[in-house]
């Protein structure tokens, strides 16, 4: 197993490097053990292999691969800027003496017809991927020096050509033309595809630094924008607070004035008295909402979580916009099973406010005949699993054009369709209604079609229902049992 990477690497770049260390350690002990056996199995299989100077390459390998081990895990204790050169260094020479390994089981396996010979193919794309272009070249360089000088000292005697019974041929072996045919082709196979491989992580390398640039900037974006979130909301909590006093001043003074002269005054100044008082309780609508969405917004303390029965809840909101709907010729209808009972968790209080606001808008937006829909019914959201409760208050007025649905819960957004059918408005309620919602576990979604109504639905987490009461017995009746019991218990 390749040791684990020690956290004291902290950067991408450590971590990878360490990483790339750790495996080419844990693949060289898979090497030793792939020439032991190699060196077993010829033994059984080939006369006269040479067995001995396998296994002392074997053991040579294994001794330097457990010093690898132990610089490795002094190294990764280390910190600071030096880190990283040396683990890079140490890669470097590790891949070295690879090669010269390797350069040795070629001379034992065959020389210019070892099999062993491909495996310089991957240790150039090893380099190629993890290490520097300029490293890759010159472990091309050394592949081609190095093979060839093997060759030539084989050809001219200097080393002797090991030969392999039925696997290798003495006269390839000695024939110099055959040797510059194999040397020309397979060098320049290398050749090319330590180009092609450069290529390509040059490419990956631009692009991993670019999308570093990237991901930088898209941090800082979202620190400012973070950053701008927080004095905004500061701001609007500060400048409702602000603001409320002197309205409040302003009300009761008026309210005194009418209270003094209001018998005296004359009509026209009644009328704009009157308007003065709507303009002042619209001002102070709109900085309850600010203050309510900056307590959203910074996060404030959840009441206490109750189990609250939604059926009862929007029962009580339909019955309080009764006498409002009736005004304006529109149906309020309840669309669920009586004594169909939906149990959530929460705060009930801003529960209220959710569907408050939701059915308030139905009955503001909708045109006279119309019906306001609400429905409930247990499901999950878009095919989940998991037990929902869900609310829909669906109404048949002026719609939403579609480009401006994703707008519709930003706050100070008024479609150009409510601005034109009321002047009513802050532009804050489905703000604060998305907060309440997502702070209860939940989530809103809207569905809208312009001159035809609107349908939002509100999906809360469902809360098993509770158990019912304990039928009182009195004392020296016999408890029932089988269906009879099960009646009794049901019907309590």
């Amino acid at each position: 197993m390749p040791p684990t990477v020690p956290a004291a690497f902290r950067t991408p770049m450590e971590s990878a490097t360490l990483a790339r260390l750790a495996w080419l350690i844990a693949m060289r002990w898979i090497f030793v053990l792939g020439i032991v056996l190699g060196a077993a199995l010829g033994a059984r299989l080939l006369p006269g292999f040479h067995v001995w100077p396998m296994l002392l390459l074997a053991a040579c390998t294994a001794g330097f691969n457990a010093l690898l081990h132990v610089l490795y895990v002094r190294i990764a204790g280390l910190n600071g800027p030096r880190k990283q050169p040396i683990v890079t260094s140490l890669i470097q020479l590790q891949i070295l003496a690879d090669w010269l390994v390797l350069l040795v089981l070629i001379h034992y396996t065959g020389g210019v017809e070892s099999p062993l010979l491909h495996f310089f193919i991957f240790h150039l794309a090893l380099s190629a991927v993890f290490l520097s272009p300029g490293f890759t070249v010159f472990a091309l360089l050394f592949i081609a020096t190095a093979t060839s000088l093997l060759f030539a000292a084989e050809t001219h005697g200097l080393l002797t050509p090991v030969v392999l019974p039925g696997l290798t041929s003495p006269e390839k072996q000695h024939s110099a033309l055959y040797i510059l045919h194999f040397c020309f082709w397979y060098f320049s196979t290398l050749a090319v595809m330590t180009l092609l491989l450069g290529a390509v992580m040059r490419g990956l390398r631009r692009r991993e630094q670019e999308a570093l640039r990237i991901r930088r900037r898209l941090e800082e974006v979202n620190q400012e924008l973070t950053r701008s979130g927080v004095e905004r909301i500061r701001l609007m909590h500060t400048m409702g607070h602000e603001l409320r006093s002197p309205l409040a001043a302003a009300q009761s003074m008026l309210s005194a004035l009418d209270l003094s002269q209001g018998q005296d005054l004359p009509p026209a100044v009644r009328t704009i008295h009157q308007r003065i008082r709507e303009r002042l309780k619209g001002l102070t609508g709109l900085i309850g909402e600010l203050l309510e969405l900056a307590e959203q917004r910074r996060g404030a303390p959840l009441q206490a979580q109750r189990r609250i029965e939604l059926a009862q809840l929007l029962q009580g909101l339909l019955e309080d916009h009764a006498e409002r709907a009736r005004e304006q010729g529109l149906e309020l209808r309840a669309e669920w099973t009586a004594g169909r009972e939906a149990w959530v968790g929460g705060d009930p209080e801003r529960l209220r406010r959710v569907f408050e606001n939701l059915i308030s808008n139905a009955v503001k937006y909708s045109r006279p005949g119309g019906v306001v829909h609400v429905g409930l019914e247990p499901g999950a959201p878009s095919g989940g699993e998991a037990r929902w409760v869900r609310v829909a208050v669906r109404d048949e007025g002026i719609g939403i054009a579609p480009d401006q649905l994703p707008r519709l819960f930003q706050e100070f957004y008024r479609t150009p369709q409510s601005r034109r059918h009321t002047t009513q408005g802050t532009g804050l309620g489905l703000a604060i209604t998305k907060d309440l919602v997502e702070a209860a576990g939940g989530r809103i979604e809207v569905a809208s079609v312009l001159e035809q109504g609107s349908t939002f639905e509100v999906w809360l987490p469902a809360l098993p229902d509770p158990a019912p009461a304990p039928a009182h017995r009195p004392a020296g009746v016999p408890e029932r049992s089988g269906a009879a019991s099960g009646w009794a218990a049901g019907s309590a």
